[in-house]
């Protein structure tokens, strides 16, 4: 089964990239809540073990996300500017209209259970302490990387963009994810399990924001009842390299020392590949890995494969170097 999105002339003109630093909260607690779906992030989750112990209200959103197959859509509103900010984004859920709330829980299978009956019964009580909580699980879980995680976030929308200009739309949009297909103004994403609307999504000359995310890794999420703006959540490239850590071999180290090198690092915070940094850099792409090597050996740099690709990006202790 797959989501239908129908784009025609007036959505196509309304397609645009935006970042949601609350959808990367709240998919974050999610890959806590089932760390073998996101199996790319055991890394981050095991440092978060005990992050979330002075996280108020949490069994109300662990409730609220305690089915994998369905999230309250009032979690995660579609981004109304290309980044907004995380307060901007709890006002939206904190302004959440009640009836609205009442329908996201009724789809829920624990929906008659504690807290989220307490929800249902008080939206604007419950959706104060909502908002509480994503706060505070975004303090614990997201800020601390968050500098990172906004770099790939961005360096994808900047490779997206430039798939737009050289393939058109198709190319944007097949581009995305194996599950996304487009054919003749259809937009189809084809879903691991059948969705709950099998109907097509119209969205009524609203447009549609591409949002590309770290946490959803590794599926594809539409936002299937947009009031405006329908969304489509996808992985970013370079995720895999993100909490990617190797022990550095000492004498790696003592070689490390040298201007390309220290420049290759400069430009790592984003993903990139070899040839982009040997366009970059004015250097041959075998010159590249080369010194790319000795970097990796050094704990300083990750090299993961994406798709087709491969694609480089500075680790953590490269990130302390640098600064």
């Amino acid at each position: 089964m797959a989501t239908v999105i129908r784009m025609g002339g007036p959505e196509m003109a309304r397609v645009r990239f935006a970042l949601s630093p609350l959808y990367e909260t709240v998919m974050a607690l999610d890959t806590l809540l089932r760390p073998g779906v996101h199996a790319v992030h055991l890394p981050w989750a095991a440092r978060m073990k005990w992050a979330l112990e002075e996280v108020p209200h949490l069994r109300l959103l662990t409730d609220l996300l305690h089915d994998d197959a369905v999230k309250p859509s009032f979690l995660m509103p579609p981004p109304d500017s290309r980044l907004p900010d995380l307060e901007h984004e709890l006002r939206r859920v904190a302004a959440t209209p009640s009836a609205r709330v009442r329908a996201d829980i009724a789809e829920l299978h624990r929906a008659r259970l504690g807290p989220l009956r307490q929800l249902a019964d008080d939206p604007r009580s419950g959706l104060r302490a909502v908002v509480e909580a994503l706060r505070a699980c975004h303090e614990a879980l997201v800020a601390p990387y968050w500098t990172r995680i906004r770099r790939v976030l961005e360096a994808d929308i900047v490779h997206r963009a430039s798939r737009l200009a050289e393939s058109g739309v198709e190319g944007l949009f097949t581009s995305l994810h194996d599950e996304v297909r487009w054919a003749d103004g259809v937009l189809a994403v084809h879903h691991r399990r059948p969705p709950l609307d099998p109907e097509p999504l119209t969205l009524r000359g609203h447009g549609l924001v591409l949002c590309p995310s770290v946490f959803c890794w590794p599926r594809v999420a539409v936002g299937t009842r947009p009031v405006g703006d329908g969304t489509l959540r996808y992985p970013a490239r370079g995720v895999a390299a993100l909490w990617h850590e190797p022990e550095p071999a000492p004498a790696a180290l003592a070689g490390l020392l040298g201007r390309t090198r220290a420049a290759l690092l400069v430009a790592l915070a984003r993903p990139a590949t070899t040839g982009d940094l040997a366009g970059r850099l004015e250097i041959t792409p075998a010159a590249v890995s080369q010194h790319l090597n000795v970097l990796r050996a050094a704990g300083l740099v990750a090299t993961q494969r994406d798709s087709r690709v491969v694609l480089h990006l500075r680790t953590e202790r490269g990130d302390g170097l640098v600064a």
